[in-house]
C-alpha cells in the first residue's frame, strides 16, 4: 500500500477489520488489533472511521456483501438447474465447506442479535434466500429452508465440520418437492 494513498489505506483497514470479525467475532474488534493487522498507524483507524462501532458496522457490511455474492451463485445455480433440490444441496454444501463464509455468517447473526441497529443487516441473508427460493417452493417452504440453512450453518461453525450432501438432501428434499403452484 502506498504511504500516501488514503483509499488504499482505508481499504486495508476495512479488510483487516472484516478479517478480524470473522476470526474473533464482532465484539472483539479494537482499533489496535485492526491497525496491527492492516499494518497502519493506530491513529489511521480513527482518521477513516468515526468510531469502533462505525468500523465494525462497515466491516459487517463488507461481509454481508460477500454473502450477497454467495446468494447470487445460489440463484444462478437454481436457475440453471430448474430449481432442483440437488442444485440447492450442492450450493449449501459448498457454502458450508467455506470456513470464512460460515464464520462471516455467524458473525452477522450474532451482531444482529445484540445490536438492533444491525438486525436488518443480519437478516439480509435470510430475506434474500427466502426471496430466491420462493420462486421455486413458495414463501412458507422458502422460509423453512432458510431456517434449516441457518441451523446447518451454526452446526458447521460449532462442530467445525460439514454435514454430508446426503444428509443435506434429507433436510432439503421435502421442501423442494413441494413446488410452487403458478
Amino acid at each position: 500500500m502506498a504511504k500516501h494513498d488514503p483509499e488504499a489505506r482505508r481499504a486495508a483497514i476495512l479488510a483487516a477489520a472484516a478479517d478480524l470479525v470473522v476470526e474473533l467475532g464482532p465484539a472483539a474488534l479494537t482499533h489496535r488489533r485492526v491497525a496491527e493487522r492492516a499494518g497502519v498507524p493506530l491513529g489511521s483507524t480513527t482518521q477513516y472511521f468515526t468510531s469502533i462501532d462505525d468500523l465494525r458496522t462497515q466491516a459487517l457490511e463488507r461481509l454481508a456483501a460477500e454473502v450477497d455474492e454467495d446468494l447470487a451463485a445460489v440463484r444462478s445455480s437454481l436457475v440453471a438447474a430448474g430449481g432442483s433440490a440437488e442444485a440447492l444441496v450442492d450450493q449449501i454444501h459448498d457454502y458450508l465447506a467455506d470456513g470464512r463464509a460460515v464464520a462471516a455468517d455467524v458473525s452477522l447473526m450474532s451482531a444482529g442479535l445484540f445490536d438492533p441497529e444491525l438486525r436488518a443487516l443480519s437478516l439480509r441473508w435470510q430475506t434474500n434466500l427466502v426471496e430466491i427460493l420462493s420462486d421455486y417452493v413458495g414463501p412458507d417452504n422458502a422460509l423453512a429452508l432458510a431456517i434449516v440453512s441457518d441451523g446447518v450453518v451454526m452446526h458447521a461453525a460449532l462442530h467445525n465440520t460439514v454435514v454430508s450432501k446426503d444428509f443435506l438432501h434429507t433436510l432439503v428434499a421435502p421442501f423442494m418437492a413441494q413446488k410452487r403452484q403458478p
